[in-house]
């Protein structure tokens, strides 16, 4: 046994040497792997940074957290380890320690037993005399056997190696310190185990020193027989043979320590493959990802590309759209006025053919009307009568008057036109052999009647010389306009010679060709710089179809307006009846602008709002303010920029049909921010410039400049649900209903969507209180109370005119009436009510439309 415990006193210091030896291998592998993710991650975002396709950010931080965990696992795996070969040092000194210890010890409890075992055989040998020689010497001799005796030094000896020997004990057995591992519990045990045994043995041997003390003490009674000698022997061989079997235990613990050191090497050799097997793979997922990367962005190159393809397709297509529409409309509007004219040519075709049967029963009355050649002077034109003067110029006047007179204006030009306003006094014996029949107004105005008049005797035509004289005292300023140079005019039947060649004269087609169209123009540049009351009758034509784009009515301003002081001198009544105009916007429109060249003549100039067309409204304005499905009727209206100082609530709602209140409100408020700039566009475009790209003043933001604000503060997916919202920044400002739950509705933010909704509030909180602040304090300083736009009316006390003080006109319109009336402009720019309209005709009796019924005729 002894040479057991000292034949290897090294051997576990060299097996965990060289299980050392193993692990710093596995070290240096980790050191290097290691080194290379490090290179890695300093040197590989440099060489991407210089390459064209790169990492994405989110991509590249990725990569970079990968590599730092990887790096993380290999260090801690390299520090474990490293304090796992520590441990095994120090392991492997214990044991070696605590072997050596316990084979001190073995050595020292069998130099015990041999020396037992010897005095107990001298005490076998010896006789009875020698033992009473003994019990009688005992203390003599036992202070001298007790200085004598090397059992005694040996057993000293052996208590100083039994505390050397507790000592490493106690060191392997402490659990508490950090050195302690699962591997060494077993191990640790078997030490434990081995600790008892020494003990056992320990009281084994001093229960025999104390046997022995006990004989050498010596009485004869307390002496051990032979017999329980060989007993105690037995069993200290026993224990010896345990100590032998313990021995051998712990020689197969380190056999399994041996083993389980083994494993862990062969773990870290695979934990080396699995290392490698996941670098190949995340080199792998790299160069996959690189390729995935370069093909994604490929893909969205071609969809960001083929999207503007579409959106060009698109608004290609809404152009096309658009163009097909107006040119189908046009094309529409022109096949219904040549099928209207088809069928008026057709009818006086058939009166002129029945007028030419009639003609032939009375050839001796039309020679006799034929004779006379002198030339008839109407105005500042002439006329030579040939013998077949009735029939053409009947024929020529119906032609002009379906060519030159719309057909929806041909009743108010029936009404207004001298010619056309005689009342019925003769009728024919022709037209009596035909039937009997009353005259009507349409057959007044036909040419057969026409015709049947110069059948008249000599005698109606001074009946009705004598009616016009009666009756010429009675006409109205306007009359006398339109009756100037017809006092020269020959007596003869008014419906041959006024509306023939006078007519074709005056009116010919407008902007025919290049040089009419060339002279409307520089006529419509004269009205720039000259007065009104100076405008000739060609400056009135051509600023009525160039200036206010109403080339419609230009056939009845031909036939009674001939300078401009006439036509500042119109009334409501006479434009309504006078020039033919239906539609009250149009007359509103007229009117502003009478009154606005009035205004200029006073040396002001015109107002801002002139230069405010109505395309530049129905385009321009209608978009910025985001409602550009009301362009068509905007247009249409030909509202300009005075008629947009004009609008009310009102006019909205029932004159342009839009129902939608907020609709409404939006185009209000965009009316109020132009009434707050003097209708400048230049000053409004300068304001836009400056807060294209900054969060400033959004009084004057455009829709689209809120839209383009909505997506700066991150809700972008719901800024095209502001597309023909109307919200733009008059209405976000001026408005004081206009909240942030007004914008998350116009947006369709759902209900459920707390945050956004906050968000929402904050921001327009940030951008609407400074500018509403502002707002207010620039009302304080003018003096001028705040108007709400969504009020029933806009303006109390100012006028449609853009001017602030404006004089009463002279014609009846009062530009200090509210524009919130019940009916809207009726008493200043409007029409009045059909019942209201027949008294005024009844009561002015001085307007040439109702002063006379016929026509005088002289010179017969």
């Amino acid at each position: 046994m002894e040479d057991t415990l000292t034949c290897t006193p090294t051997t576990f210091s060299q097996v965990f040497g060289r299980q050392g030896q193993l692990m710093q291998a596995t070290v240096q592998s980790l050191n290097s792997l290691n080194d290379q993710i490090a290179h890695f991650m300093v040197n590989r975002p440099n060489a991407m940074s210089h390459e064209e396709d790169t990492f994405l950010p989110t991509e590249r931080d990725t990569l970079n957290q990968s590599m730092a965990l990887m790096r993380h696992l290999l260090m801690d795996a390299q520090g474990k380890i490293l304090k796992m070969m520590e441990d095994n040092k120090q392991l492997a000194q214990r044991i070696d320690g605590a072997i050596q210890s316990a084979s001190q010890e073995v050595t020292n409890l069998r130099s015990e037993l041999s020396a037992t075992s010897r005095r107990l055989a001298e005490l076998g040998a010896c006789n009875p005399i020698g033992l009473e020689n003994n019990q009688q010497n005992h203390h003599h001799h036992h202070h001298h056997h007790h200085l004598h005796d090397p059992s005694v030094h040996h057993r000293q000896k052996t208590v100083v190696s039994d505390l050397t020997f507790q000592t490493g004990m106690s060191s392997l057995m402490d659990f508490g310190t950090p050195d302690s591992t699962l591997d060494k519990v077993l191990l640790r045990e078997e030490v434990a185990q081995l600790q008892e045994e020494v003990h056992l043995l320990r009281q084994m041997k001093d229960m025999l020193s104390k046997d022995l003390e006990d004989s050498h003490g010596g009485c004869s009674a307390d002496t051990l027989s032979a017999a329980e000698l060989k007993v105690q022997l037995g069993e200290k061989e026993q224990e010896l043979e345990r100590a032998k079997e313990a021995l051998q235990a712990m020689k197969g613990d380190r056999k399994r320590l041996k083993a389980e050191k083994a494993d862990l090497v062969n773990q870290m050799q695979q934990l080396y493959t699995t290392l490698e097997s996941r670098e190949e793979q995340l080199r792998d997922f790299i160069r996959n990802y690189d390729q995935h990367r370069k093909e994604s962005e490929d893909a969205v190159k071609a969809l960001a590309k083929e999207k503007d393809m579409l959106e060009r397709e698109k608004w290609d297509l809404r152009r096309q759209t658009k163009e097909a529409t107006e040119q189908a409309t046009v094309l529409r509007s022109q096949i219904d006025m040549k099928e209207n004219r088809v069928k008026e040519l057709e009818a006086e075709l058939t009166m002129a053919k029945q007028s030419l049967a009639t003609l032939t029963k009375d050839v001796p009355k039309r020679h006799s009307l034929a004779m006379p050649s002198e030339p008839v002077v109407n105005g500042s034109q002439e006329w030579v009568m040939q013998a077949d003067l009735p029939l053409t110029a009947a024929i020529r006047q119906s032609q002009q008057t379906l060519y030159h007179s719309h057909p929806a204006d041909r009743q108010a030009a029936l009404r207004i036109s001298p010619c056309h306003s005689r009342q019925p006094s003769i009728i024919s014996d022709a037209s009596a052999a035909d039937g009997d029949r009353s005259s009507t107004p349409s057959d007044i105005n036909s040419p057969r009647h026409r015709t049947h008049s110069l059948c008249n005797s000599m005698e109606d035509l001074e009946d009705q010389k004598r009616k016009k004289k009666k009756e010429k005292m009675s006409l109205g300023s306007l009359s006398r306009v339109f009756a100037r140079g017809k006092s020269q005019r020959k007596s003869l039947d008014p419906g041959l010679f006024d509306d023939s060649d006078s007519v074709s004269s005056q009116t010919q087609p407008s902007l025919s060709d290049g040089e009419d169209q060339l002279e409307r123009l520089q006529q419509a540049e004269l009205t720039r710089s000259r007065p009104m009351s100076l405008w000739r009758a060609g400056t009135v034509q051509a600023w009525l179809e160039v200036v206010m784009a109403m080339p419609m009515y230009m056939r009845a301003c031909s036939d009674n307006v001939k300078s401009g002081k006439v036509l500042l001198g119109l009334s409501d009544e006479d434009l309504e009846l006078g020039l033919g105009i239906n539609s009250p916007m149009h007359r509103r429109k007229l009117r502003l602008a009478i009154e606005d060249y009035r205004e200029a003549e006073n040396g002001r100039g015109l107002s801002k709002a002139a230069d405010m067309d109505h395309h530049w409204v129905s385009k321009s304005w209608l978009s910025d303010v985001g409602l550009p499905q009301y362009s068509q009727v905007f247009h249409n209206q030909l509202v300009d920029g005075r008629v947009l100082n004009s609008i009310t609530r009102r006019d909205l709602e029932t004159v342009f049909n839009i129902t939608n209140k907020f609709h409404v409100t939006s185009i209000l408020s965009a009316i109020q921010l132009l009434q707050m700039l003097n209708f400048d566009k230049e000053s409004i475009q300068a304001r836009r410039t400056q807060c294209e790209n900054r969060d400033l003043d959004p009084v004057v933001w455009t829709s689209h400049r809120v839209i383009k604000w909505i997506r700066d503060i991150d809700l972008k997916e719901y800024a095209d649900n502001l597309q023909n919202s109307g919200i733009h920044g008059a209405v976000m400002v001026l408005d004081p209903t206009f909240s942030a739950d007004s914008m998350a509705k116009a947006l369709d933010i759902p209900n459920n969507k707390h945050m956004i909704h906050r968000h929402l509030y904050e921001e327009m909180k940030v951008l609407l209180n400074p500018a509403r602040t502002n707002q207010a304090q620039d009302y304080r300083k003018e003096g001028t109370p705040t108007h709400s736009p969504s009020s029933n009316c806009r303006k109390t006390e100012e006028g449609f005119s853009p001017r602030k003080n404006v004089g009463k006109s002279p014609l009846r319109f009062n530009p200090l009436v509210a524009v919130s009336r019940e009916l809207s402009f009726q008493g200043g720019c409007g029409s009045p009510p059909r019942e209201e309209r027949i008294k005024i005709l009844q009561r002015t009796k001085g307007s040439p439309m109702h002063g006379y019924s016929s026509i005088e005729i002289t010179n017969v």
